[in-house]
């Protein structure tokens, strides 16, 4: 880490009983050390690209096993891991769309060719 700075800060009274609470967890030895995670974190989940945004995601014990394990064995990250399924998702979604779309593309135009017609047994 480079050389730290003093700065002082405003800090509303709830969320410095929340800072303390995290206090002795994770290496948090204080205050400052939770402010400095959290500008970290901030800073690594903020988009410097004005056309990316970022995306929280919750989960579980056992994903957050398995994408450790896969991050060990095959070196992914949990993040790339995340955005590769979520590809995978939209484009099979976009897939069962366009059969969808087909399939209605398809009755519509049979239903056409098989619409009512003039009666000439008259």
């Amino acid at each position: 880490m480079s050389t730290s700075q003093m700065t002082s800060l405003r800090v509303p009274e709830d969320h410095l009983l929340a800072m303390d609470q995290r206090i002795g967890f994770e290496g948090m030895r204080n205050r400052s050390d939770v402010i400095r995670a959290a500008i970290s974190h901030y800073l690594e989940s903020t988009p410097t690209n004005a056309y990316v945004r970022s995306l929280t995601l919750d989960i579980g014990t056992q994903t957050r096993r398995e994408l450790a394990i896969l991050n060990e064995l095959k070196g992914i990250r949990p993040e790339d891991a995340a955005r590769a399924g979520l590809e995978l998702y939209i484009a099979s979604v976009r897939e069962e769309m366009l059969r969808s779309k087909e399939l209605e593309d398809f009755a519509a135009e049979m239903r056409e060719k098989t619409g009512t017609h003039e009666d000439h047994t008259a």
